[in-house]
């Protein structure tokens, strides 16, 4: 009989096991998901690219002249001429100079006897002979200098190629004496070169056959020309013709063997400088497309035309530097042992910027220096690459016998890196890549018409309206009085010992209408209302991608109602909002992924408050709010949009800037870096968004290029950062802007002094308008919350005295509101005269004394009006 097949019986599987299978299968299926999330709203999301510009490259033809019948300047050559300014160059030294034809006045670019300077050492007058300096990193990061004249055009290393209204001149930088030139041999036995050139073209066997020649050192061999060697662009050719044969670092050591001769490659660069007549003006430009490093040298810092139109000591006037509103700093003020005027424009980046903070001091917020003499001006823009551009100014006597200001160019950076947290192996990990900019300064010729810096002020404006960087005002009448409201702020609190923030009302919507409505029972009408902590949580809000109006201080219904009473009673009604630095407690925003980044740790980058003690700007004071992350350029263009998409649908007239018009940061992540030159083009495009909406706008401590977009700045620079080389202060930003743009001081409740008196003398001067912060609620509530900074903000306490003041400086300023300030006067030390266009004059008098002038008698620590 057969035996029966034993069958195998397949166990059913276990629920445990269904269930587990189950749970990996969801957990798969939301990872794709959420990979598939993140890499659509964070790696691939590019639109900050649609803002990002470009600049195109003209190509270079033969060097040429113009036929020059007047030879105003002896020894140079005529390139480029219109109806106001001939443009000359020496082709041996690569200096320029323009003529002016409307007063006959000629600027250099270099100082003409700088041979002769008596104080001057070898450097500092090779400094004053070079059209620029440029600072490197070596392949170890260990910077170095090489200045235009001494490492290029005193070794005949420049090229020079003419240009549409100009002239471009092409610098190759470097010691070549003792260089290796790749494995091009510099000696070449005469049998070799010969067989090398019978397998190549016959042009290339000629030039081959040019470039050597025999050697006067070294008997019996072939050298490769002098001239060739400092030519970097012909040796790279000259290196593809030997890498086509073959050519192997075997046979280079062999021929350098048998010289007896060893070469290194040396650091250099190819750096071109373009200038060209554009009106009256010249435009300056050093394309960084086309800088080449070679030898393992990296560009990180570039000088631009040191001494051009520098004052020598026997010649009187001043220059103007961007110093908060401006200041000013005299020839030959004899101030030697002081440090040199030095700021970056718009502030230094951040996230390049030191945490240690050891000085509190007003940004620059003009990208723009000045050269004033008797009856000329020299006036400077920084028109590409501000944004990256520092302002730098001395005087004579500590480098030489001239005054000068210039700007500089950073174009890369070095991040020190920790390895294990340890400070004793800290290294610096240096950029790869330049930042790709068309340096520009334009540099513009002023008369008589426009001389010192009330005419620069004057020109500028004039250029900013043209331009359309500027809006037209048609205002006139009491001048505005601007205050902001804190609505709603966050308290750390506990609920069965769990800590928490919850939000309360300092200042309800309804509060603030009240406060409107007293304000406008005492006669101001022209109020401008910033309210702040009205959305997302408070002062402290979450990101504006959506807006979710507090419910205690009276809704979405509140707000706009606030905003019919403001706007009927003849103000204008704001709503704050912070898009680029976001606090700590908001727990939607993904900072690992939308925050800037540094270079060097790839660490997220965030800051706080200074702490006092270690001066540090990273603390929260005992308050996580204070603590912030930067969003990155890259997803600014996402929030806007949200945001604007949204407030275009509520009745909110206005909103206030609270960053957007004071803060440029770039994104250092190593995938994907976006430099602080890319970051403007992208909060510009921002602020186009924004103005699409049909709101009024309004910045706190604008930079220039809010100027056409905004209709009111808060906390405008008014105090002067003190600068021991600096002389006067003055109102320029206030000069340039008076009349177009509404503007206020920095708040008015937190100035320690016991008498205003001085504060606002220095606002009628200013043509600026007072600013306060106010709630309902007493300032104390604000004690145990990360807005107890605000001390002094209780609105029955400022009431009286905050209308007092406004009453007294809109007396003197409605007089001017919505005229142009058009010259400003340093009569005396503690005497100003500040003069508009519609014929009124104002004479302000800081000393203790009565002073008489033009028949006008100003009391002490008063002022007094002419032309009214």
């Amino acid at each position: 009989m057969k035996a029966s097949k034993k069958q195998k019986i397949k166990k059913p599987m276990s629920l445990m096991k269904k269930i587990l299978l189950v749970i990996l299968a969801v957990a798969a299926v939301i990872g794709i998901i959420y990979l598939a999330y993140y890499l659509i709203n964070y790696t691939f999301y590019d639109k900050y690219e649609d803002y990002l510009t470009s600049y195109e490259y003209e190509e270079g033809a033969d060097y040429h002249t113009l036929s020059d019948s007047g030879k105003e300047v002896v020894g140079m050559d005529l390139v480029a001429e219109n109806d106001t300014l001939k443009l000359y160059t020496n082709t041996e030294t690569a200096e320029i100079a323009v003529y002016d034809k409307r007063n006959g006045e000629i600027t250099y670019s270099n100082p003409q006897d700088a041979d002769e300077d008596s104080i001057a050492n070898g450097t500092n007058k090779d400094y004053m002979k070079s059209q620029f300096i440029l600072y490197y990193y070596n392949a170890d990061v260990k910077s170095g200098t090489f200045d235009s004249y001494s490492m290029a055009v005193e070794k005949g290393q420049l090229e020079v190629e003419s240009i549409e209204n100009g002239v471009r001149y092409i610098y190759t930088l470097g010691d070549f004496e003792t260089s290796r030139t790749g494995n091009i041999p510099l000696y070449i036995t005469p049998e070799l070169l010969a067989d090398l050139q019978s397998k190549v073209d016959e042009k290339t066997a000629t030039s081959l056959g040019r470039y050597y020649g025999e050697s006067e050192t070294v008997e019996g061999m072939l050298e490769l020309n002098g001239v060739i060697q400092r030519n970097v662009k012909t040796i790279a050719k000259i290196q593809g013709w030997f890498d086509e044969l073959g050519w192997t670092d075997e046979q280079y050591e062999e021929q350098m063997a048998l010289a007896g001769v060893e070469v290194e490659q040396p650091i250099s660069f190819i750096v071109p400088v373009e200038y060209r007549l554009n009106g009256d003006s010249v435009d300056v430009s050093i394309p960084t497309s086309q800088i080449e490093e070679f030898g393992g040298g990296s560009v990180y810092r570039i000088q631009l035309l040191r001494y051009m139109a520098a004052a020598d000591m026997e010649e009187e006037g001043y220059m103007v530097v961007p110093n908060s509103s401006g200041s000013l700093i005299n020839f030959n003020n004899g101030k030697t042992n002081v440090a040199q005027y030095s700021q970056y424009i718009y502030d230094l980046d951040p996230i390049s910027a030191n945490y240690t903070t050891t000085e509190n001091l007003d940004s620059v917020k003009l990208p723009l220096f000045g050269i004033c003499r008797e009856d000329t001006s020299v006036l400077a823009t920084v028109e590409d690459g501000a944004t990256i551009a520092q302002i730098t100014a001395g005087v004579s006597g500590v480098y030489g016998e001239y005054n000068y200001v210039y700007p500089s160019f950073t174009l890369r950076t070095a991040d020190n890196l920790q390895m294990f947290g340890d400070s004793a192996t800290e290294v610096y990990v240096l950029e790869p890549e330049m930042y790709d900019c068309n340096l520009t300064v334009k540099y513009t010729f002023l008369t008589e018409e426009n001389k010192g810096y009330a005419g620069l002020a004057n020109y500028y404006r004039n250029r900013l309206l043209a331009e359309g960087r500027l809006k037209d005002n048609d205002t006139s009448g009491d001048i505005p009085f601007y205050y902001d409201i804190i609505g709603s702020v966050k308290e750390t609190s506990h609920i069965l010992g769990v800590q928490y923030l919850h939000n309360f009302a300092m200042t309800t919507f309804e509060e603030a209408e009240t406060i409107f409505k007293e304000f406008a029972a005492a006669g101001i009408t022209n109020q401008v209302m910033n309210y702040q902590g009205w959305m997302n949580g408070g002062y402290y809000h979450d990101t504006a991608d959506k807006i979710r109006v507090v419910s205690k201080l009276g809704g979405k219904s509140g707000l706009e109602r606030l905003n019919e009473t403001v706007a009927a009673g003849g103000g204008r009604f704001y709503g704050d909002v912070a898009f680029q630095n976001v606090s700590f407690v908001d727990d939607g925003f993904n900072y690992s992924a939308e925050g800037s980044r540094y270079y060097g740790a790839g660490y997220v980058v965030s800051f706080g408050l200074v702490n006092p003690t270690t001066l540090r700007a990273t603390s929260g004071l005992g308050y996580y709010e204070n603590k912030y992350d930067l969003l990155s350029p890259k997803y600014l263009p996402r929030y806007v949009d949200k945001f604007s998409s949204k407030i275009t649908k509520m009745d909110v007239d206005g909103v206030s800037l609270r960053d957007l018009g004071n803060y440029l940061h770039s994104d250092k992540k190593r995938t994907n870096v976006i430099t602080r030159e890319e970051a403007y083009d992208v909060v510009m495009g921002q602020w186009e968004t924004l103005e699409t909406t049909g709101k009024n706008l309004m910045a706190t401590a604008a930079n220039d290029y809010t100027f056409g977009y905004v209709t009111d700045i808060i906390n405008a620079p008014i105090m002067p950062n003190d600068f021991f080389i600096v002389d006067e202060d003055i109102p320029l930003y206030e000069m340039i802007i008076h009349g177009n743009i509404n503007y206020s001081t920095e708040l008015l409740n937190f100035y320690d002094q016991q008498d205003m008196t001085e504060v606002i003398l220095n606002m009628i001067e200013y043509g600026a308008a007072p600013h306060y912060v106010f709630t309902w609620e007493e300032s104390s509530e604000m004690k145990q919350t990360a807005l107890n900074r605000y001390y002094a903000t209780t609105y029955a306490n400022w009431k009286d005295e905050a209308m007092d003041v406004y009453n007294q400086v809109n007396a003197a300023l409605k007089e001017v509101s919505g005229a142009t300030m058009i010259n400003h006067e340093i009569i005396e030390e503690d005497l100003r005269k500040v003069t508009y266009d519609n014929g009124v004059s104002i004479y302000v008098n800081y000393s203790n004394d009565d002073k008489s002038i033009d028949g006008i008698t100003i009391k002490a620590n008063s002022y007094e009006m002419e032309g009214i």
